[in-house]
């Protein structure tokens, strides 16, 4: 009879590292290839978020509306990995990596040439969606190559290096504003960041799945059935939530992430509306918490050699909270405007300790399945924040705290209450990484996934 721990176990079968099949200049291509990928939907959303002011005005529409257009973002960068996750574990990562670059390219030339805001929220669906196989592939790709604490040190380098997105999107959003072009222009920009996209999947990046790389003959249909019956490589996606790390690290990616979602929503309006900042000044503020968030990533690798990625994670969310408390207490009494920057700057930097530790406990899976755990965190991360999103329009003031401040706060606490039931309620379980093989281990002195996620030295 299968028992559930039977069902969480994978065989100990051999599992081929992709570094050992790439040369070195190969694996140097990664990273660059990878931050490209996953810039795509960041920048998409945020170098147009100076223009929400000129949108609303030129198509007389409501703020609620222009935040849709984010909103429907998000759900395509949602829908679009929890497609693209399992076809890149299928057919490997390069493929659906191209399909999905094309379809942005083409989504790009849509949105700078919409007549309504309706055709607008649609075409920037179409663009998350297709955004999405970067995000996806791209963390399947680091879990091809990497493994255990040089895995969490990979994505903190990758998410540091994507914090560029957040703080040169809108810098150059707000300079095409400032130079007399219209926010249609700010699409021309992603349109050309998807074709150099394609050029890197077709000239740079070399595939990495298991069971393709270096001309590997692709499994055959009783070997997925095989490995479907051991539980193994062809994890299902709903086996995948069934595991302890990939659970909690997408519940509270999920949440943290609609916090900064809800915060990008706002911040343009609270600055440019209410505080009178200019699109420029609005930028520049992004990029001093962009700066913010590529220190602590910095800071959050050293901290690796020392602390485990999940003890990492346990600290920052709390941390994260509390700075956003002070902030939502600075907005409830109108401080100005030189007292809330500090805390704000504090709140975004923290997102570079959440982001890639929370990642690197959700991927500690077996390789063959590393694009099924990107969807599911994908989907929590930008799912989540697909309702946050319009919250901000929606939601009106609570005890005298702004909308943006309220459910930035909501949403930290959640994905807080969810580190503490973790610790509480669920089986606690390691997961033990060898070159070879992944063997989770029942535990009384470790949460799940510690020794997967724990730094050499």
């Amino acid at each position: 009879m299968t028992t559930q721990s039977d069902r969480d176990t994978p065989p100990a079968e051999p599992e081929h590292s992709g570094a050992a099949l790439l040369s070195q200049r190969q694996l140097r291509r990664i990273l660059p290839a990878a931050v490209m990928f996953t810039w795509l939907g960041p920048f998409a959303m945020d170098a147009y978020s100076p223009a929400f002011p000129a949108i609303q005005a030129e198509f007389g529409t409501s703020d609620g509306l222009v935040q849709a257009t984010l909103a429907t973002t998000l759900i395509g960068l949602s829908i679009g990995q929890l497609i693209v996750g399992p076809l890149s574990d299928r057919f490997g990562r390069r493929r659906p990596l191209a399909v999905g670059l094309a379809g942005y390219v083409a989504a790009s030339v849509l949105c700078s040439f919409a007549w309504s805001i309706e055709v607008l929220i649609g075409a920037r669906f179409l663009q998350g969606l297709s955004a999405a196989a970067g995000i996806a592939v791209a963390r399947a790709v680091a879990r091809d190559v990497h493994s255990g604490p040089q895995l969490a040190r990979f994505y903190s380098l990758l998410t540091a290096a994507t914090a560029l997105a957040p703080m040169l999107g809108p810098i150059f959003g707000a300079g095409l504003l400032e130079a007399g072009l219209t926010w249609r222009y700010i699409f021309g920009l992603t349109l050309l960041l998807g074709i150099v996209g394609l050029g890197l999947v077709v000239f740079v990046l070399p595939e990495t799945h298991p069971d393709r790389i270096g001309g590997r003959t692709p499994p055959t249909r009783a070997e997925r059935e095989r490995r479907a019956v051991l539980g193994g490589p062809a994890l299902t996606l709903w086996s995948l939530l069934r595991r302890r790390n990939v659970i909690v690290s997408a519940l509270v990616l999920g949440f943290v992430g609609a916090a900064m979602i809800a915060h990008l929503a706002g911040l343009s309006f609270f600055l440019q509306t209410e505080r009178g900042l200019s699109p420029a000044g609005y930028s520049v503020v992004f990029a001093v918490d962009a700066v913010g968030m590529i220190l602590a990533n910095n800071v959050n690798r050293l901290l690796l050699r020392r602390f485990t990625a999940q003890r990492l994670l346990s600290i920052a969310v709390p941390v994260m909270l509390t700075f956003t408390i002070v902030f939502a207490i600075l907005l409830r009494f109108d401080a100005p405007l030189p007292a809330v920057l500090p805390a704000l700057f504090a709140f975004v930097s923290c997102w570079g300790f959440v982001m890639p530790n929370a990642i690197a406990v959700g991927m500690s899976v077996e390789r063959h399945a590393a694009g099924r755990a990107s969807a599911v965190l994908g989907v929590a991360q930008f799912g989540f924040s697909a309702f946050s999103a319009p919250l901000v329009g929606i939601v009106g003031p609570m005890f005298g705290v702004p909308p943006m401040a309220t459910v930035i706060v909501v949403c930290l606490a959640l994905a807080f209450a969810v580190q503490l039931v973790a610790r509480i309620r669920l089986p606690r379980r390691r997961v033990v990484e060898s070159p070879s093989v992944t063997v989770p281990v029942r535990s009384d002195d470790d949460t799940g996934c510690e020794h997967a996620c724990r730094a050499a030295g």
